[in-house]
Formats: structure tokens, C-alpha cells, sequence
């Protein structure tokens, strides 16, 4: 594309990208390319007078090709980089977990990997002065009164051919945004669709990974064929795969039994005591779940439908009397 008609390009497609209600542009021109960051224009004219503004991105040296995340004033930014051009980014307050970056790896088109180590970069000196959409317009019409200029200068000494090329140019220019509008009324409608399915894929996904998070109700029925009948319950705590008990022991029961068979169900392991968790005669174990459900159920349906045969035939051996102010409390012999 002729330099002449690269801002007018440029304006047509940040016409279509209009992440607030009213935006303002800072834009970084590297030859034919351009990197453009959004600010909310209604933030900008609370913020107090400055002689510039300046994305952070922008202060710290330019990135390999791939994903990295860098340490911000504030919270953290991964980053996607292509030959020496931000690809892609996205903010978080602290260290995301891994399905948020494998979400944000998936839009970035890069390859997936796990959370990277956060990499605290030094501050530089920006490489070229950053320039707003309204600067680059009169940039190209102070360009164009210089070619106006030179134009008058070749008709007064009569060349013709120079004129007749200079009317080709500027209906060439003319033409070219024609077609530019015309390309950002198609594409408008797609990336509006293409935004909806974005986010339909974020809702679809969380919703996923809620069904194949563990059943507090199956864990405990787990729990009631495992511990020992006389045994009590005073905690149950279930968060994020990891289940932490507070239990009151028979005196026929150690505790390497009660941890042997756990760990003999399949579904509980690295069973381990909790030092001064518990009172006398108590004790307190933390564990992880092999799965989102047991292993004799692992290849069943994520839950959302029971057969008759997966209903206990009688009530919970397990006392459930929990102590006042445990997670879950319940009164004495009431259901949980």
C-alpha cells in the first residue's frame, strides 16, 4: 500500500476495533507496520496533565518470538511476540493458573505451555516517539500540501506528464478508499461474530471444568465406606481437589490403618497427618483426589444422571455431628 494511504487504512480498521465507549488511539509506526494501543478516552481526561503518555509494554526491551510474562506496576502481563511486534497481550492482577493461560495461549494462535516464571525486565528508553491518530492525519496532509506545492512547481514549467500523474495518483487514492470502507462494512459483521464465539467458547469451557470438578456428596459417600464405622467427623473441607479431614479415632484404629485404607479406595492419595491439627485422641488429614471421580465410576457419565444402584441402601455410618464453627457444621445426628 502507497505510505500516502496507510494512515487513512489505518483509521478504517480502528474505526472497526472500538474496545470503549469512546477510545483514544497511541500509535507506534514501524515501517508498514503499526502497534496500537487503546485507552479509554473518558480515563485519559481524568488523568492530570502530562507531557506524554506511555504503555508500559513499550519501556521494557522487545520480547523473542513466543509467549512471556513480564512483572507490571501493577499485576502481571503475558505477552505474545512476532518478529519484534506484540502480537497478542492480556493483564492479570496476580499470576494466572494454568487453564487461564492456556485460554490466553489459544487466542494468541502460539504454543500451548504451562505458566512461565514472571521475568522482571528493565526500564529503557522508548525507540520512536508515539504519535496520535489525529497527529498522523495532519502528518499526512502536511505531506500532501508538500506534493500539492511540488505539483504547481512542474505544471508552471508546463510538464503535462507529471499532471496527468498526479491526477492518477490522487483518483488511485480516492479509489483506494472507497474499497477500504467497503472491506470494514464486511468485516464488521464477522468480527462481531467472531467475538461471540470467543466468548461463548470462555463460557463453555468454565462451564466444563465446573462439571468435572469432584461432588462434595460423592466424596463423602466415598468417605462412608472407607472410615471406620465408629469413627466421628469433626471437619470436611473439599477445595479444588484437595480434601482436608478433622476425625476422632476409635481406640481400635491406628493411624497408619485408617491412612492404608484411604489409599486402598484408589481415588484418595498422598494421604498425610496434619501436625497440631487435631486435640487428643484426634487427628487431621490432608489428601488429593486421583480424579474428578472414583475409579469405579471413572468411566460413567460426569455426574449428571444415577442409576438406582449408585443410591445407598441405608443411612451414613459416619457420625456427622460436627463441632460448633467447623466448615459444614451440622446439629447432632442431623443431615448434613
Amino acid at each position: 500500500m502507497p505510505t500516502a494511504d496507510r494512515v487513512s487504512a489505518l483509521r478504517a480498521q480502528l474505526t472497526a476495533w472500538q474496545p470503549f465507549p469512546a477510545s483514544d488511539y497511541l500509535i507506534d509506526m514501524n515501517g508498514g507496520q503499526a502497534q496500537v494501543f487503546a485507552l479509554s478516552r473518558e480515563a485519559r481526561e481524568s488523568l492530570p496533565q502530562a507531557r506524554a503518555l506511555w504503555p508500559e509494554t513499550l519501556l521494557h526491551p522487545v520480547g523473542d518470538d513466543g509467549l512471556r510474562l513480564v512483572a507490571c506496576l501493577e499485576g502481571v502481563e503475558g505477552q505474545c511476540w512476532r518478529a519484534g511486534v506484540l502480537h497478542s497481550s492480556r493483564w492479570w492482577a496476580a499470576r494466572p493458573v494454568d487453564a487461564e493461560w492456556q485460554d490466553f495461549a489459544r487466542q494468541a494462535q502460539a504454543e500451548c505451555m504451562s505458566v512461565p516464571e514472571v521475568q522482571e525486565l528493565p526500564w529503557q528508553r522508548p525507540r520512536r516517539a508515539l504519535a496520535t491518530l489525529d497527529g498522523l492525519q495532519q502528518r499526512l496532509q502536511g505531506q500532501e500540501r508538500l506534493i500539492g506545492g511540488a505539483l504547481a512547481v512542474a505544471l508552471a514549467g508546463g510538464s503535462a506528464v507529471v499532471a496527468h500523474g498526479a491526477w492518477d495518483a490522487f483518483q488511485a487514492r480516492d479509489s483506494g478508499q472507497a474499497e477500504l470502507q467497503a472491506v470494514r462494512d464486511d468485516v464488521a459483521p464477522v468480527l462481531a461474530a467472531r467475538d461471540r464465539a470467543l466468548a461463548d467458547a470462555d463460557r463453555a469451557a468454565a462451564l466444563v471444568r465446573q462439571l468435572q470438578a469432584p461432588s462434595p456428596l460423592e466424596v463423602l459417600g466415598q468417605l462412608n465406606q472407607l472410615l471406620p464405622p465408629a469413627g466421628r467427623l469433626k471437619e470436611f473441607e473439599l477445595r479444588a481437589g484437595l480434601v482436608k479431614l478433622g476425625l476422632d479415632l476409635p481406640p481400635d484404629v491406628t493411624r497408619a490403618k485408617l491412612v492404608g485404607d484411604l489409599e486402598a479406595g484408589g481415588w484418595f492419595t498422598q494421604v498425610a497427618e496434619v501436625k497440631d491439627g487435631a486435640g487428643r485422641g484426634g487427628v487431621v488429614l490432608e489428601m488429593k483426589l486421583s480424579g474428578p471421580r472414583p475409579p469405579d465410576r471413572a468411566g460413567m457419565d460426569a455426574g449428571l444422571t444415577r442409576s438406582a444402584g449408585d443410591v445407598p441402601a441405608g443411612p451414613p455410618s459416619i457420625d456427622l455431628g460436627l463441632l460448633p464453627g467447623a466448615a459444614g457444621s451440622a446439629p447432632r445426628g442431623g443431615k448434613p
